[in-house]
């Protein structure tokens, strides 16, 4: 009965701010953290949630359409803070995620930009920009996530060398940087990290201080990190320690 508990609180927690933590959980309730830990398997067995350093985030939304809607709000307004960033005549890299289109959407309609891209959505937002050159990075398409991945995508980014990457992260922490929950997605993301000048992550609270499975790059080669107020300073900190540069949206 007491476990019932718990996951009903994990997952009206994962309902209503995307995410929990192993420690609140442990404290909230009087157990170890080892039992909150095996509450969060258990629920990421059924579907309820997907496991991260130190906690678990909500599940993967469905299609494209339905993620680009989750936090549809905070995305935009991340999507502003984060568009201020970039400069006529640069070339970028932006990557996949909502987060990312919503990025690509921001774009001031006078900027002169080339943006290579594997994400599906990112060239549809920016195929009627009359001055940005849209190089499309091909490969095979995963429907799930909306993405090119494999060994043609590598060879084309091989072959670009960015001013700035816009880079999607499915967790983002002080110790472990950026993250990825699919393999080849992140392949993908440490390729265009390679061959790029600077690297901007913008991310949902939901994300902050999170890990998930495959790493992308190290905190300390983030240049900058976009964020939705309100973020308590104890979180930020870490971040800025390695010489992040924080934007508040």
């Amino acid at each position: 009965m007491l476990s019932q508990e718990r996951h009903n609180f994990i997952r009206a927690e994962l309902a209503l701010k995307g995410r929990v933590v192993s420690l609140d959980i442990a404290q909230r309730f009087g157990v170890s953290e080892d039992t909150a830990r095996r509450d969060l398997r258990e629920l990421a067995k059924g579907g309820d949630c997907r496991r991260v350093y130190g906690g678990a985030v909500a599940p993967r939304a469905g299609s494209v359409g339905e993620r680009n809607n989750h936090l549809r709000d905070e995305k935009l307004r991340l999507a502003q803070c984060a568009a201020q960033l970039i400069r006529s005549g640069q070339t970028l890299f932006i990557d996949s995620g909502s987060t990312n289109i919503a990025i690509a959407h921001a774009i001031a309609g006078d900027l002169e930009l080339t943006v290579a891209t594997n994400s599906l959505g990112v060239a549809v937002a920016l195929a009627d920009h009359a001055r940005v050159k849209l190089v499309m990075l091909g490969g095979a398409y995963n429907r799930e996530l909306g993405i090119c991945s494999g060994e043609d995508t590598l060879s084309s980014i091989g072959k670009i060398y960015a001013d700035v990457l816009f880079l999607g992260s499915c967790g983002v922490d002080s110790v472990h940087g950026a993250t990825a929950f699919d393999s080849a997605e992140a392949e993908v993301k440490r390729a265009m990290a390679k061959n790029c000048a600077q690297i901007v992550v913008a991310a949902t609270s939901e994300k902050l201080a999170t890990a998930a499975s495959f790493h992308v790059v190290g905190p300390k080669l983030i240049h900058h990190l976009v964020v939705n107020r309100p973020v308590k300073a104890s979180v930020l900190s870490p971040f800025k320690k390695h010489g992040m540069t924080i934007h508040l949206a």
